[in-house]
C-alpha cells in the first residue's frame, strides 16, 4: 500500500496510541467532578492546556477542545457573529476556503449577513489589495486560512493580520488545520486558531480552537460543564493528552521532516512537469506536503481509481469536498474549469519514503499512456 493522502488523514502515531491507551485507563473519572480521582483527571487536562497556550503565547483558559475543525470553525464564525451583530453584518473569507468555513457563511448569507470573497493571485496568495478595500467599519469578522488545503498555499497571516487591526471592530480567525506541525508562522496578531490533532497523527474526532485575546464569543453547544465557558460537554481526558503528545512530537520534528518531504515534493515536481499530460497548479509558495496537478485532457477521477487498484491512494480534491465538485482552488487560481475538473492532491509526509514515490510516478505514467 502507497498512501499519499496525509492531507486528508494521518494514521495516529504509536506514541500517540500508547498514550491515549495509558491515560484512558488510568484517569477514569470525570474531570468536573469534586472529588479526588475527578480533580486528578482535571489537573493532566489543564497541564496539555498550559502546554498548548505557550506555544501560541496565551493563557490556558484560551485554549477550547471541540470534536474537530469543522465544529471549531463554526463555533469562531457563529460565535462571533452572534456576539458582535450589533456592529456590523459584514464578513470577509477568501476563495480557498474549506467547507466549514463557506457553509456557515452561507448560512449567514440566508440571514441577511453580507459575505466578501477575496480572490488569489496568480501566485495563489490572498489579494492584499482587495481585502483592503473590501474592509469596511461594519466588518466583523476576516476568516483566511493558514495553508490551502488543496494547492497547500502558504498565505501571508502576519501581514493580513496586521491590516485587520487596523480596524477595531473586527476579529481574524485563521483555520490553520493544515499548517500546524508542517510549517511556523507568526500567530501573534491572529485572535482566534483553529487546528485538528489528526492532520499530524494525532487522534480522530478531535478539534481545538485558540481564543488567542480573550475575546467574547456565544458558544453553540449549551449545557453542561467543560474546560472552558465556549463549549459545553465532559472533557475527554485522554483525547487532550493524545493531542498534547501529538502536537509535541509534530512541534518538535518539524524542521526535520520539513526538509525532507521538501525533498520528495522537489522529486515529485520535476519529474512530473516533464509529463505533457500533467500541469502542476500548486505554486512554489507551498507547504512541501502537498501537490497539486491537473490531467489535461484526461479524467482524473479515472485515474485514482486505476492507482486505487495498484494500492496507491490519493484525493481528486479535498475530503470534505461534494463528490464530482471541482476543485474550487484551482478554478480560483486558473479560471480554468477543465483544469479545476481534473485535479489530483498528492499529500505526503515523514512517512513517505523515495521508493514511495517512484513507484507512484511510474504507474501513472503507465496508466496515462494506457488511456492516451
Amino acid at each position: 500500500m502507497i498512501y499519499l493522502d496525509y492531507a486528508a488523514n494521518t494514521p495516529v502515531d504509536k506514541e500517540v496510541l500508547k498514550v491515549f491507551d495509558q491515560a484512558t485507563m488510568k484517569y477514569i473519572a470525570n474531570p468536573n467532578s469534586s472529588h479526588d480521582l475527578g480533580k486528578l483527571a482535571k489537573e493532566e487536562i489543564d497541564k496539555v492546556s498550559e502546554n498548548i497556550s505557550k506555544y501560541f503565547d496565551t493563557s490556558k483558559e484560551n485554549v477550547i477542545y471541540t470534536s474537530g475543525a469543522s465544529e471549531s470553525n463554526n463555533l469562531v464564525i457563529k460565535g462571533v457573529v452572534e456576539k458582535n451583530k450589533d456592529k456590523g453584518k459584514h464578513i470577509i473569507i477568501s476563495a480557498v476556503e474549506h467547507s466549514s468555513i463557506i457553509a456557515p457563511c452561507n448560512y449567514l448569507a440566508n440571514l441577511g449577513y453580507d459575505i466578501s470573497i477575496i480572490p488569489l493571485t496568480k501566485d495563489g496568495i490572498v489579494n492584499i489589495e482587495v481585502l483592503k478595500e473590501e474592509l469596511r467599519d461594519d466588518t466583523i469578522l476576516v476568516s483566511i486560512c493558514s495553508v490551502d488545503s488543496e494547492l497547500g498555499t502558504i498565505q501571508p497571516i502576519e501581514e493580513i493580520a496586521k491590516i485587520v487591526k487596523e480596524y477595531p471592530n473586527c476579529i481574524f480567525h485563521t483555520d490553520a488545520t493544515q499548517a500546524i506541525g508542517k510549517i511556523k508562522q507568526d500567530y501573534s496578531l491572529v485572535d482566534f486558531i483553529t487546528f485538528a490533532p489528526h492532520k499530524f497523527f494525532g487522534l480522530n474526532g478531535f478539534g481545538v480552537l485558540i481564543n488567542k485575546n480573550n475575546n467574547v464569543i456565544i458558544p453553540i453547544i449549551h449545557g453542561g460543564k467543560s474546560t472552558t465557558i465556549y463549549r459545553s460537554g465532559t472533557p475527554v481526558t485522554a483525547n487532550v493528552i493524545a493531542l498534547n503528545k501529538a502536537f509535541d512530537l509534530a512541534i518538535n520534528n518539524l524542521d526535520t521532516r520539513y526538509n525532507y518531504i521538501k525533498e520528495l515534493n522537489t522529486i515529485l515536481r520535476e519529474k512530473l512537469s516533464k509529463n505533457n499530460n500533467v500541469h502542476i497548479n500548486s505554486p512554489l509558495n507551498t507547504i512541501p506536503n502537498t501537490l497539486n496537478i491537473s490531467l489535461i485532457g484526461i479524467d482524473s477521477k479515472e485515474v485514482v481509481k486505476e492507482l486505487s487498484k495498484r494500492g496507491i491512494f490519493l484525493s481528486t480534491n479535498t475530503a470534505c469536498s461534494l463528490e464530482n465538485s471541482i476543485s474550487k482552488s484551482v478554478l480560483a487560481l486558473t479560471n480554468d474549469e477543465d483544469l479545476a475538473s481534473n485535479t489530483i492532491r498528492i499529500s505526503i509526509s515523514h512517512l513517505t519514503t523515495k521508493k514511495e514515490i517512484n513507484i507512484f510516478l511510474k504507474e501513472l505514467e503507465k496508466i496515462l499512456k494506457n488511456i492516451i
